[in-house]
């Protein structure tokens, strides 16, 4: 057992705790705090969080119409999203917090500093901007949001649902840029490096062990290459032979009656029809891979069938 394994053990895991007991955890965490960095939320379990941005439905950069509290009736923009308070912090929700010395940023010269404050996600909705015929700037505020048809978003790089006001088809909400675009540090790998393939497609035309070592990995001493077999053995491998009914025994007669079927070749025009059907099924393959994968199972030699007759 490892270290890590055996310490989990021992922490204290809150999630696990009921409500009445985190309540107590609570308050008795918040009385070695600063009485204006209070806990005023519990986290909600892991089970219920939502850490996928399609599940949340919302991404910084966001407009957001604030339903309660002071702020109420205005909007303001969503800076960032908490999976473990379900909420969000906004531009125009802050309070005043009081800050010791040794906490104090960059040219600050004051204790009390407006600090940000979390807004349930209940406690607000999605807002969008947008201009009528006159060129006047409104604003467009949705009840409830409906996802419909995932494409791809190049700026996320990930699939994410078109979001629409809810009984209004034609009223989307586009997804906001994203707040700043990543940047190459020395840990970052070059985009050649990610795009090299360091990989074999595996397929029954190209065997993943060589042949030279298929005798290192199978034992030569295995019962299973004797070239004797026991009796018991014998008797498994062959099955009794069962007697035939007189309907098995007509249809067995019928069959031996008829003439052997024999197999021609193709002719040379249904040769080039195939030909010029799999040209133009190559062509249209994009994948470089299955590209390789299709020339590999070419160069594979297809023995004569002896009921073809030349």
């Amino acid at each position: 057992m490892s270290w890590n394994t055996a310490k989990k053990r021992f922490q204290r895991d809150i999630d696990k705790y009921p409500k009445a007991l985190r309540d107590v955890y609570l308050a008795k965490t918040n009385r070695y705090t600063l009485p204006t960095f209070e806990t005023k939320q519990w986290p909600i379990p892991k089970n219920q969080r939502r850490n996928d941005l399609a599940k949340i439905g919302l991404a910084s950069g966001d407009l957001a119409y604030i339903t309660e509290g002071e702020k109420k009736g205005t909007i303001s923009k969503i800076f960032q999203y908490s999976p473990e308070l379900d909420s969000v912090l906004l531009a125009d929700v802050t309070s005043k917090k009081l800050i010791p010395p040794q906490n104090w940023v960059e040219h600050q010269n004051s204790h009390l500093m407006d600090y940000p404050e979390y807004v349930p996600r209940s406690s607000i909705k999605i807002a969008a901007k947008d201009k009528d015929e006159n060129g006047k700037v409104y604003y467009v505020v949705a009840d409830d949001i409906e996802y419909r048809d995932k494409y791809y978003d190049d700026r996320y790089k990930q699939w994410l649902p078109r979001r629409f006001v809810k009984h209004h088809k034609t009223i989307e909400i586009p997804w906001p840029n994203p707040p700043s675009e990543p940047k190459d540090d020395y840990l970052s790998t070059k985009e050649p490096v990610v795009l090299e393939k360091t990989y074999e497609l595996q397929s029954l035309a190209i065997s993943p062990v060589p042949a030279d070592a298929l005798s290192q990995l199978r034992t030569p001493y295995s019962r299973h290459k004797k070239r004797v077999l026991t009796e018991i053995q014998a008797r498994k491998m062959n099955a009794p032979s069962m007697p035939l009914s007189d309907e098995q025994k007509i249809y067995l007669a019928k069959k031996a009656a008829e003439p052997p079927k024999t197999y021609k070749p193709l002719s040379d025009e249904i040769k080039e029809f195939i030909g010029e059907r799999i040209a133009a099924h190559m062509e249209t393959i994009e994948s470089p891979a299955m590209k390789r994968h299709l020339e590999a199972l070419s160069q594979q030699k297809i023995p004569k069938d002896p009921k073809i007759q030349e």
